[in-house]
C-alpha cells in the first residue's frame, strides 16, 4: 500500500522526542544504520514520550501502571549514516478506552528528508497483573490534548492499514 508521507517541515509540526548523531557501532556491513538501529532510536523516545504525557518513574512505580507496545509497523525510506543527525518527531492518531495508535518519524535532520517511521500500538497495563487495563485519565487526556492539535494541522499521519487499534 502507497501512502502520501509528510514533508520535514511538517513533520517539524510535531513534538520533537529525541536527537541522536548516528554512532560508528550502528554502521552495518551495507554501510548504513542497520534496522535494529532505527528501533534503537525509535526506543530512546519511550522516557521522553512518558514525559510527555506527565509521566514520572514514581508515577509509574506508585501507581503500577505502564505502557506496553502491542505492535510496530516501520517503513524504511532514506537510508542514515555514521555521523548524521537525525530527530524524532511523535504524532498520535487514534486511541480508545486501553490503546493508542500513532507515530514516530525519524526525520535525517542532515539530509533534512524523512528516513523512517514507525508506526505503533501500545496498550496501558497493569504492572502487578501484567493485564491491559483503561488509560489513567491523565494518560488519557494528555493524548487527546495531543491529538487535538494534530488534528488542526493540514495534513495527516500515514496509516498503513496492517495495524489498528
Amino acid at each position: 500500500m502507497r501512502v502520501t508521507m509528510p514533508t520535514p517541515a511538517q513533520v517539524r509540526q510535531l513534538p520533537e522526542l529525541a536527537q541522536v548523531r548516528v554512532p560508528q557501532e550502528w554502521e552495518d556491513i551495507n554501510g548504513h544504520v542497520n534496522v535494529k538501529h532505527h528501533l534503537t532510536m525509535y526506543d530512546l523516545t519511550s522516557d521522553p514520550l512518558l514525559e510527555l504525557l506527565g509521566i514520572s518513574e514514581e508515577w509509574v512505580r506508585k501507581q503500577r501502571v505502564g505502557l506496553f507496545d502491542l505492535e510496530h509497523h516501520i517503513w524504511f525510506l532514506n537510508e542514515v549514516h555514521v555521523g548524521e543527525e537525525v530527530s524524532l518527531f511523535l504524532s498520535f492518531t487514534a486511541r480508545n478506552d486501553k490503546r493508542v495508535q500513532g507515530h514516530v518519524f525519524l526525520l535525517n535532520v542532515t539530509h533534512e528528508r524523512l528516513a523512517s517511521v514507525v508506526e505503533f500500538v501500545s496498550a496501558a497495563a497493569d504492572l502487578d497483573a501484567r493485564r491491559t487495563v483503561p488509560l489513567p485519565a491523565v494518560i488519557a487526556d494528555r493524548i487527546d490534548e495531543l491529538m487535538a492539535r494534530q488534528g488542526a494541522l493540514d495534513w495527516a499521519a500515514p496509516l498503513s492499514g496492517a495495524i489498528s487499534i
